[in-house]
């Protein structure tokens, strides 16, 4: 709320009014926000009742108005809208007020803020309505095809115009976002491989590994890519090739990199800009980003072989736009304009007018007082001011007689008098209305400036683009040089070919152990990974699942050589934990996230499964942990399984495209050591009683423990899975045959059958009973 009247002018209490609705979705406060993370608040919507297919499926739109990205897309279930706002995080969500009351549509939204418009906002006529109004469009078909999530991006933006109080010059275009040209990472598996962060701290994500970005667009443009991958080799290679240019030329990179530092927050500079919330310093920090454009275009078009990616051919030092703020605000300007001297001297002459009476006043009240002096003899008459009477002349009672009869009497103090004269009334009047002009007219320039400026939006957000991606190029091209990564090899095939491969995160803390990876479907499809615990399954696991994702975001990767077939999405199923609120256990959690999988995973994904079967009895667990691997065999997708039940490690003997691995370890009396290194075949032991030692387990419980294992291993359990030995020739088919016919019913229980005791006397029943006994006795 601020004041909208001038106060000199009111009549009464000033007027104010609400300028702004903050909420947590439409923040442009740098101090509130994440420089390297968008602020986005999204909306959505959906209409069951529609018939029409154009109208079919959930609407989601999103925007972020400190940079005034805008976007749409429609999904097709509620498994997409949460893989849509897991990857832009919104802060806030809008919905319509018919579903007030209601448990938001989606476990997904529990943890976000909520809100709920007025339901008129989501009307198709009052959605579009607002849409082709705000980007001056003849119809909705000029924006794009109708539907949901069209209506959902007229809501939003109601939403934001209401908050906005109409001010909304930053946003300038609205851009369908794709979801079928793009890896689908699923939400389980963007927080089980600690792509970004989850709360405050960026420790431990990949995407602390490889931002080296040195400017705020820079940052939040890795994060959009790190999250949508790409599939299309041909993007990927020119991603490569923008990468691999700066990575050879060192001395370039450093220097593009040493100019883009100086570089402030452009996209969200001209936010406030454009919303009207910036200050003269706003302007001064765009002006001198602006300047750097032509520094790094001589830079970087003076090369030859320079990446067309980097848009060099389309460069626009935008030299207009930053003379428009050079010429009028001062080099150094105030924070607030209420503090004047923002505007140059010689841009208005009207101001300069002003400030050359303000500068010329004190000689001015000097000559008065030197004039009046001389005129009334009275040599200690003074001019004086405070802020209740403002200018005056004051004489001491002892020369009270030779006071002039112009003088007109303002105050009497006890051995004084002061006066003004016309002439001071006339100087007092233009100095204290002057501050107040230069005040307004530096308003008015001020708002021009920034008008100018926001006229220009579209043009100063392409650069801004620009200037993001080759950010990221030079980070890459640093993030390969400091740890030694390798330009991977991408195509359509389905071949993952990856030598000497490292984790890149837990690379920059350990001394890490390299290991390679195959996969050539049909012949080697799925990786059956058996091995201790501690000797690292789920970080190789992880490390392949990284590699992948960073040869299809243009990165290089932490491994000597790599081969890439394209994946077009990644699954992971890890970890134990149950949803209690939702009324699910540990294992039903898994199941239901494995259903997911096998649902939507195609031969072109790769999948992760560690410890699958786990959170029910062993045998159940082995039975569905061996049908979901015969399903992904049978279905193609390239799979690395770890697991615990060696019993799986016979699965191979049936299917050609599994094959067994395991993690190596060293037995020295009582003692193993992780050699952490993968080798083809399966292992016979989990070591589980010597890692419990490790960890800290008391002696008694570990030498008890070996008992009871001793006397487990030494037990028949009657299982069909104990008569699975290597040498044994049903392997697969005798698990899960059908179970073999029940033995004849013998005639005494086919009598018992047959007898309905309601309709016998006791003697008959005597009688029965003495056959049937004679009858068990010659059976027996």
């Amino acid at each position: 709320c601020e004041q909208v009247e001038d106060p000199a002018q009111a009549k009464g209490i000033v007027q104010r009014e609400v300028l702004r609705v903050i909420t947590p979705g439409t923040l442009i406060e740098p101090e509130l926000l994440s420089p390297k993370e968008n602020n986005y608040v999204a909306a959505l919507h959906w209409d069951k009742k529609q018939s029409s297919p154009s109208m079919k499926g959930i609407g989601i739109a999103f925007m972020d108005l400190s940079t005034g990205e805008f976007r749409f897309c429609r999904a097709d279930s509620l498994e997409e809208v949460e893989g849509v706002l897991s990857k832009i995080n919104p802060r806030e969500v809008v919905l319509s007020e018919d579903g007030k009351g209601q448990p938001p549509p989606g476990a997904f939204l529990e943890d976000k803020a909520i809100r709920y418009v007025s339901a008129r906002y989501f009307l198709k006529d009052e959605a579009y309505r607002l849409l082709t109004q705000h980007f001056q469009a003849h119809s909705i078909t000029a924006i794009g095809e109708e539907g949901s999530d069209l209506i959902a991006a007229g809501a939003l933006l109601a939403h934001v115009k209401e908050a906005q109080k109409g001010v909304m010059g930053t946003i300038t275009t609205l851009q369908p976002y794709t979801l079928h040209n793009l890896m689908r990472i699923h939400p389980l598996a963007q927080q089980h491989l600690h792509l970004v962060p989850s709360g405050d701290t960026k420790e431990g994500t990949l995407l602390q590994v490889i931002d080296k970005t040195v400017t705020a667009m820079g940052g939040r443009l890795l994060r959009h890519w790190l999250l949508h991958p790409l599939l299309s080799p041909a993007e990927i290679i020119k991603r490569q090739e923008g990468v691999s240019f700066f990575h050879k030329n060192h001395a370039l990179r450093l220097s593009l990199r040493d100019s883009m530092k100086k570089m402030a927050d452009i996209e969200r500079l001209l936010g406030r800009i454009s919303l009207n919330a910036a200050n003269p310093r706003d302007l001064i920090a765009l002006k001198t980003s602006l300047f750097i454009l032509p520094e790094i275009f001589k830079k970087v078009g003076s090369e030859v072989g320079t990446p067309t990616a980097v848009g060099v051919p389309t460069w626009d030092n935008l030299d207009d736009v930053a003379g428009i703020i050079d010429r009028a605000i001062c080099p150094d300007p105030p924070l607030s304009m209420k503090d004047g001297g923002v505007i140059c001297e010689g841009y208005l002459p009207a101001l300069d007018e002003i400030r050359a009476f303000q500068k010329d006043a004190r000689s001015t009240l000097t000559g008065i007082e030197l004039r009046e002096r001389q005129r009334t003899g009275i040599e200690s008459l003074k001019v004086r001011y405070n802020q209740v009477f403002g200018y005056y002349i004051e004489v001491t009672e002892t020369h009270l007689k030779k006071i002039p009869p112009d003088y007109i009497r303002k105050q009497t103090l006890t051995r004084a008098e002061r006066f003004t004269t016309p002439e001071l009334t006339e100087v007092e009047d233009r100095l204290l209305g002057a501050d107040e002009k230069i005040c307004r007219l530096e308003a008015e320039v001020f708002k021009k400036v920034c008008e100018s400026v926001s006229c220009q939006a579209r043009r100063i957000q392409e650069m801004s683009s620009k200037i993001a991606t080759l950010d990221l190029f030079l980070s890459f091209a640093e993030v390969a040089h400091q740890n030694r990564y390798t330009c991977p090899v991408v195509n359509d095939d389905l071949v993952i070919r990856i030598v000497e491969g490292k984790h890149p995160v837990l690379d920059k803390r350990l001394s890490f152990v390299p290991n390679d990876t195959f996969f050539d479907p049909p012949d080697s499809q799925l990786m059956l990974i058996t091995g201790p615990n501690m000797a690292g399954k789920s970080t190789y696991m992880q490390q392949v699942a990284l590699i992948v994702l960073m040869a299809q975001i243009g990165s290089f990767v932490p491994a000597s050589e790599a081969t890439i077939g394209v994946v077009d999405q990644i699954f992971t199923r890890v970890g134990a934990a149950d949803a209690l609120i939702r009324g699910m256990s540990t294992f039903m959690v898994e199941m239901t996230e494995m259903a997911q999988i096998l649902r939507q995973a195609t031969p072109r994904s790769l999948i992760l499964l560690d410890e699958l079967g786990r959170g029910t009895s062993t045998f159940d667990g082995i039975s569905i942990a061996w049908a979901i691997a015969e399903h992904i065999h049978r279905h193609g997708a390239r799979t690395l399984f770890a697991t615990h039940y060696h019993e799986l490690t016979q699965l191979p003997r049936s299917h050609t495209g599994i094959r067994n691995y395991h993690f190596l370890v060293r037995e020295y009396k009582d003692e193993i050591v992780f050699l952490r290194r993968i080798t083809e075949g399966g292992a016979d032991r989990s070591y589980g009683i010597e890692v419990g030692r490790l960890a800290g387990l008391p002696p008694e419980i570990i030498k008890r423990a070996k008992i009871i294992l001793g006397e487990l291993t030494a037990i028949d359990l009657r299982s069909p899975l104990s008569s699975l030995s290597p040498g044994t020739s049903p392997v697969q088919e005798d698990l899960f045959a059908a179970p073999p016919p029940l033995p004849a019913i013998s005639p005494v229980l086919k009598a018992l059958q047959a007898i309905d005791p309601t309709a016998i006397t006791p003697m008959q029943a005597i009688q029965i009973l003495a056959d049937l006994a004679e009858q068990a006795r010659k059976e027996i």
